[in-house]
């Protein structure tokens, strides 16, 4: 599990990039759950709730404006954690928090060993869409720069129609050091079943999840 001192370090070394600090920033995390846990959703969400959820909903917690999590619907192995943040610097100083070893013990309890799929988006002020329904794209671009059109027509099947079935629309580039070829497409919903039907592009490779969200939103203590 990694140390707030081995945080620390890395802290120091993400300052130096500094193209996406000073902005609100999406932290989207997609978990594979240990095997006990994805054939019980209901234990894992106790201790996640418990925990990760807690720790970074509490008044005392600075920089976190709204959380949301919830299992996929398409892979019942994997979880999905979003965090809307007023800049990725408030994620780091997290790292120097007592929050953040409960939330490292409950994640290393939950999920496969290994570092998951997490990653910070630029979608601007609004953050996360607000449905409760999702459809969530992942992958490694391998490039910058394509356009949003460009990414949708290799997610969807329906490219631009697609999208526009949909009630919400957040995409971007991620913002992480070393990571900035990754794109995200998330896509919000009415119900499960818009969720469901939309179709994938059959040449799209990356992560493609419908998931039910749980939201949490953060108030911070006067």
């Amino acid at each position: 599990m990694a140390t707030s001192e081995a945080m620390a370090a890395y802290a120091q070394k993400l300052r130096m990039h500094t193209s996406a600090q000073n902005k609100p920033v999406t932290e989207i995390a997609v978990f594979r759950l240990n095997p006990t846990y994805a054939m019980d959703h209901a234990a894992a969400a106790a201790e996640f709730e418990s925990h990760c959820i807690k720790e970074t909903t509490s008044g005392s917690v600075q920089g976190i404006r709204r959380t949301s999590w919830g299992f996929s619907r398409s892979d019942p192995e994997t979880m999905v954690w979003m965090l809307d943040w007023d800049k990725i610097q408030d994620h780091w100083d997290f790292w120097q928090t007592p929050g953040f070893g409960p939330v490292m013990n409950t994640i290393s309890k939950l999920f496969v060993p290994g570092r998951p799929l997490v990653r910070h988006y630029d979608f601007g002020e609004p953050g996360m869409v607000e449905s409760i329904w999702i459809r969530l794209f992942v992958w490694d671009e391998g490039r910058e720069g394509t356009t949003p059109e460009g990414t949708r027509a290799k997610a969807l099947a329906t490219g631009d129609l697609g999208a526009l079935t949909s009630v919400g629309i957040r995409q971007g580039y991620a913002v992480d050091l070393d990571e900035m070829t990754w794109y995200c497409l998330l896509l919000g919903y009415e119900n499960e079943d818009d969720a469901s039907k939309e179709e994938a592009h059959p040449d799209y490779r990356g992560e493609d999840h419908v998931v039910e969200l749980k939201f949490n939103v953060n108030t911070p203590s006067t």
